[in-house]
């Protein structure tokens, strides 16, 4: 089949509705062009039916819709929700060969095949969808440059004529190749568009490149970067989701969000409302992130609140210094002596600091003792000392006390 308008909206929306194609014709072009933009149509028409429901996440109605339509695009769709329904050949005889790439992609995203497409000869958001999944492919298969050049190529695909799977890969590459020009473009490009989700995630990106360029007390596009521009942008982004929704995202926005209240100097009496804050955020990190999903996230939140229940102002300081001693416990079931030795002894000397403040030298001084021990069995006498002397000043405190 041939005359299927472009662009379409490929990509941008999440699966399925981002690899559903638009049936040509004067009645479907307003809405095609407002989902290339990433923007809902106001007013669906007729024609679209099926494609409305899928938005709506109602997939077997719209399963329904489709094999009841007699569109050649229609069994395309099916194919895309349903792929024991459709075959791959059938979905590409039914749009034809110029697309039949777009069915390669599809049988490659549900599993059909191992065999990523090709993006070769390819041009437009076609060539930019494609290129996504060859970047996964490379992804998977450890190729971290190859997936930049992929990405970089798919969005220069994408981005004068698909506006908003533009933005999509321009985020994938912020996040990845820690550009903070391609941040701010896809932070551009997706900001007034219907997909919270992608929208969200461009903001957290930039955020979090801000975040770090702020720490290191760097300059980028002569303009001067602050902790208070990652905040923002944090906040910008959780403003846009929910835990209900997008949990792992939202949760990691909170992290992040956290740990740049509390990087941020306290100043005057206002700014320990800002620490309050900071505990609630990385409260919500904790609650939500998963173990085995989010590895990393997971101990990280827990160590951030440790630390920061250990020098925020409280009336309830003891209480939180226990809280922090037991969330320094979890933590350290993820630091092995021998995998991580190093990560190991830091936690070691901050647990040790929180007990020891706590009146429990004995329990105290194991941990900088075991600290001491690891930092210098792999060469850091630097850290070892630190620890000698933190251990030595804290006890002797504690002692006097």
């Amino acid at each position: 089949m041939t005359g299927i308008a472009r662009p379409q909206a490929l990509g941008a929306f999440p699966f399925p509705a981002g690899l559903l194609l638009i049936a040509g014709g004067e009645e479907t072009d307003a809405a095609r062009t407002a989902l290339v933009r990433g923007i809902l149509p106001e007013t669906w028409p007729a024609r679209l039916e099926g494609v409305r429901l899928v938005h709506e996440g109602r997939l077997d109605e719209a399963a329904a819709w489709f094999a009841d339509s007699d569109d050649p695009v229609d069994r395309y769709n099916l194919f895309v929700l349903d792929p024991e329904r459709v075959s791959r050949s059938e979905a590409a005889a039914a749009v034809g060969d110029d697309w039949r790439p777009l069915v390669d992609h599809v049988a490659y995203t549900v599993g059909l095949t191992s065999v990523p497409p090709t993006s070769e000869g390819l041009h437009g958001e076609l060539a930019a969808l494609v290129g996504t999944a060859e970047a996964a492919a490379a992804l998977a298969d450890g190729d971290e440059p190859v997936a930049l050049a992929h990405l970089r190529l798919a969005a220069d695909a994408a981005r004068d004529v698909a506006p908003a799977l533009a933005g999509v890969v321009l985020s994938e590459l912020a996040d990845r190749g820690h550009d903070l020009v391609d941040a701010e473009e896809a932070v551009a490009l997706l900001r007034g568009t219907d997909l919270p989700a992608a929208a969200a995630e461009a903001f957290f990106h930039r955020a979090g490149l801000v975040h770090g360029l702020a720490i290191e007390g760097r300059r980028s596009l002569g303009d001067a970067i602050s902790l208070g521009d990652a905040i923002a942008g944090y906040t910008e982004a959780l403003r846009r989701i929910d835990e209900v929704g997008q949990r792992s995202l939202f949760a990691r926005i909170h992290l992040n969000l956290g740990t740049a209240y509390l990087a941020a100097p306290i100043v005057s009496d206002a700014d320990h409302l800002r620490v309050g804050i900071a505990l609630q955020s990385l409260r919500t990190a904790v609650r939500l992130l998963d173990e085995e999903r989010d590895a990393e996230e997971w101990a990280s939140a827990r160590l951030n609140l440790a630390n920061a229940l250990v020098y925020a102002p409280s009336a309830k300081q003891r209480d939180h210094l226990m809280e922090a001693v037991d969330l320094y416990e979890v933590v350290l079931r993820t630091r092995s002596p021998k995998k991580d030795a190093l990560g190991r002894a830091r936690v070691l000397s901050n647990q040790g600091n929180a007990l020891a403040h706590l009146g429990l030298l004995g329990d105290a001084r194991e941990r900088f003792d075991e600290a001491e021990f690891l930092f210098a069995s792999k060469g850091d006498e630097s850290s070892a000392a630190i620890v000698r002397d933190l251990r030595g000043s804290l006890i002797a405190v504690g002692a006097d006390d």
